[in-house]
């Protein structure tokens, strides 16, 4: 072992002590600067707790966890549910209240008709605060019997959740809402027949035909309408002319004969719009038969 004399000790104790006193003061210093502290070196600053953000899928991933550690299987997120949820939570914070029953008597079950969400059984729980992070919500729910059994429950399939934060009475917090879900079977398929397209475009040519029809009629009511006033102003001149009579009754009799073709036109083309209504009345009723069965699918 070497020897040291006392001047190389001191020398070697106050190097250490140096040492020593650096390296504490780096990690007090690291320390103080550390948000868990709450407080810096001169003035106290105080520090708020750090809080998560609150996200449905947080929750929804969460209950999942503790269904599965329960021995039930994990719930399937629904849109529909997700909207019911969020609907519910503006509505307590719109109307100032918290229960499963709005001031106006509207409920869960209430909204999940009107939006279309046949189920067999639906439940909800609810619940406020400041909670700081999703577990804290689940664990609320889960300290509450009514509502571990919501979460719990074997029989549902499916899960919508909402979180809004806003202010009741005054005061800031959080509203969370589970919508839990069993629906209901799905109605048997049935086969919707569409419309014939034969049937279509039969009318389609039917239209056309009459639109022709329609042409003819009118250019030759023109016509009549123009002989007529020929002939009257014809009958006024005649003065007895034997002769511009004899012209004025051919005349009237090629007119008269003109009209009795113009009413057969006429009639036809009125029994064939007649047969072009039935046929489209015939269309819109296979028409709505098809769209209503489309929905019932």
């Amino acid at each position: 072992m070497a020897k040291r004399t006392r001047s190389e000790f001191w020398r070697k104790y106050r190097e250490g002590v140096l040492v020593v006193a650096l390296i504490a003061g780096a990690v007090i210093y690291t320390q103080v600067q550390s948000p868990r502290y709450l407080f810096k070196l001169g003035n106290p600053v105080a520090y708020a707790l750090s809080e998560e953000v609150l996200t449905k899928e947080d929750i929804i991933t969460l209950t999942n966890n503790i269904r599965t550690l329960n021995g039930q299987p994990p719930l399937k997120e629904n849109l529909l549910l997700n909207n019911i949820a969020e609907l519910r939570a503006k509505d307590m914070l719109e109307k100032q209240y918290f229960a499963h029953v709005s001031p106006t008597g509207q409920q869960v079950s209430d909204i999940a008709k009107n939006l279309g969400y046949q189920y067999r059984i639906i439940a909800e729980n609810i619940e406020r605060g400041n909670f700081y992070t999703s577990q804290n919500v689940i664990n609320s729910w889960m300290e509450s019997p009514d509502h571990r059994n919501n979460i719990l429950d074997k029989e549902m399939k499916e899960i919508g959740v909402a979180v809004l934060k806003g202010i009741i009475n005054g005061a800031e917090m959080d509203i969370a809402v589970q919508i839990f879900g069993l629906q209901l079977p799905p109605v048997p398929q049935h086969k919707c027949d569409v419309p014939s397209k034969n049937l279509l475009d039969d009318i389609e040519l039917r239209k056309a035909e009459i639109d022709g029809l329609n042409d003819q009629l009118y250019r030759m009511k023109q016509e009549l309408d123009a002989e007529k006033e020929t002939i009257n102003k014809d009958r006024i001149s005649t003065y007895n002319d034997s002769q511009k009579i004899d012209s004025l009754n051919v005349n009237i009799s090629a007119h008269n004969i003109k009209c009795n073709w113009y009413n057969r036109a006429l009639a036809d083309t009125n029994s064939k719009f007649i047969m072009l209504e039935s046929m489209i009345n015939e269309y819109n009723r296979k028409l709505k038969e098809y769209n209503d069965c489309r929905l019932l699918n």
